[in-house]
């Protein structure tokens, strides 16, 4: 598999030689047909020079051409040729340049049909053999001024050369000059293959440029390529750190740290949850094999064995506890529990609630005051939000001091409505807010005694995102530990 370098490198200097190959075309045919306009305006030219040279008088088409002054078209190397037509297809004049062979003499210029424009210009094959550029000027001589009132006072004056009808129009005569093109076709193959080289100079340059600006470019890239592929289960803890990175990496690395340090706490988590799982069973089975020694000692005491059932019982539902709760957690991490929203009044539940926890806030002389207003309702799923409320106050009759209040409370705005759990916390510090959530944690730093497993506020937390709820903890001045749960209103 090519690296991101070597694919950038390629489409980039594919993306640059593509527009230098077009523009160099471009270039090439703009100037070859500049060249080749200034090629037929100095063929056009010499043709006008010519026709210059053509005139009527005393009723003939006289040309008056002199080898002299014009040698190109004579017997020379590179000889230029021209030949004059008449109407009936006659040939008035050719150039010197035909004499120069047996070949020449028998050759002729491309007359062809009559053109549609004024100068008509064409690539053909001069009579000598190379390669030629022709212009056909179709004219009619002018008449010589001094001549012009004899011509009209004696128009039966024919000429031996070209005699013109009595009363009819003036003849059309027809040009027709041919010079070499291929010092052009020349000039515009030496353009081609400079344009060729430039391009190919320019391409090298380029993929020079290009190398140089991809390594420090990616240079960013590569170190972070190299930090993330040292990474392993082993160095979780690392970070990976890149000096200045542009605007696409930092995104990068900020995500890759994100990352890891979710991967790092989860891996604590699951070996604390490990050793939470172990210490929590280690002590019900313990305390279930020692009852079982005791029963075994002494079969025949009823009252001790009734005792060992009633404590195997109560065991039982300790690690009961334990094992549901981590079976909803991990339904609920997994995505496995589904929501069924329905109106749910809020005040019944809590009194459903409380109704189960009687018993055990009666042992510690608790006192309940439930300020919820009977209007209050909840949009969720009842079952859940009833697990929710369950044990928020478990965790408040378990944790208040004996002879305390317990007090839910409920506010509602335009905005959200919330429902409040308080209770008096006399060992709870500020710092523990931040931890309390966590799977297995309990303030008392032994973990023994009591129903409570640890998993009751994790519970609360993992099922309020789960129902779209917020879970606030507060630590209040009076010693006081309150919990909100609220939830937005719609519209």
């Amino acid at each position: 598999m090519r690296s991101l370098r070597t694919r950038l490198f390629v489409y980039l200097i594919g993306g640059a030689t593509l527009v230098l190959a077009i523009g160099g075309v471009v270039l090439t045919t703009i100037v070859s047909d500049a060249l080749q306009r200034e090629f037929d305006r100095a063929l056009e030219a010499k043709a006008r020079g010519l026709i210059a040279l053509t005139e009527r008088e005393a009723g003939q088409i006289e040309f008056e051409f002199d080898p002299e002054h014009m040698p190109e078209f004579g017997d020379g190397d590179e000889p230029e040729y021209f030949e004059l037509w008449l109407p009936d297809g006659s040939r008035l004049q050719r150039s010197p340049s035909f004499d120069r062979s047996d070949q020449t003499r028998a050759a002729s210029l491309v007359k062809g049909p009559r053109p549609a424009t004024a100068a008509a210009f064409q690539d053909v094959r001069l009579p000598d053999g190379r390669h030629g550029r022709q212009v056909r000027i179709d004219f009619v001589p002018t008449l010589d001024p001094e001549d012009e009132q004899a011509e009209a006072q004696d128009s039966d004056r024919t000429s031996s050369r070209a005699p013109v009808p009595a009363g009819s129009s003036p003849p059309t005569v027809t040009l027709l000059v041919a010079r070499e093109r291929e010092r052009l076709d020349a000039g515009i193959r030496r353009l081609e293959l400079t344009f060729l080289g430039l391009g190919a100079v320019l391409v090298l340059a380029l993929a020079g440029l290009m190398q140089l600006a991809l390594r420090v470019g990616l240079r960013s890239l590569e170190r972070l390529t190299g930090e993330v592929r040292a990474l392993d289960v082993t160095s979780l803890d690392t970070r990976v750190t890149v000096e200045a990175p542009p605007e696409e990496i930092r995104v990068v690395v900020e995500q890759v740290n994100a990352l890891l340090a979710r991967l790092e706490a989860g891996f604590k988590r699951e070996r604390r949850l490990s050793s939470d799982i172990a210490h929590e069973l280690k002590t019900p089975i313990a305390e279930l094999r020692n009852l079982s020694e005791v029963g075994a000692r002494w079969p025949d005491d009823q009252a001790s064995v009734r005792q060992f059932f009633e404590d195997a019982g109560t065991i039982a539902q300790q690690m009961e506890r334990v094992v549901v709760h981590l079976l909803a957690l991990a339904r609920v991490d997994e995505g496995r529990e589904q929501v069924w929203r329905t109106p749910v009044w809020v005040a019944e539940v809590v009194d459903a609630a409380w109704k189960a926890l009687t018993r055990d806030a009666a042992a510690k002389r608790l006192e309940f005051r439930q300020e919820i207003s009977r209007d209050l309702r909840f949009e969720t799923d009842a079952e859940k939000f009833s697990l929710v409320v369950s044990n928020l106050l478990a965790n408040a009759v378990a944790y208040s001091p004996v002879g305390s209040t317990v007090v839910c409370a409920s506010e509602e705005t335009s905005a959200r409505a919330s429902v409040s759990f308080t209770n008096r916390a006399e060992n709870l510090e500020p710092q523990d807010l931040g931890v309390m959530f966590d799977r297995f944690w309990r303030k008392d730093e032994a973990r023994t005694g009591g129903r409570n497993v640890g998993l009751g506020l994790s519970l609360v937390r993992a099922l309020a995102d789960l129902l779209g709820l917020e879970v606030e903890a507060q630590l209040l001045p009076d010693r006081r530990f309150r919990i909100t749960v609220s939830q937005p209103l719609a519209g």
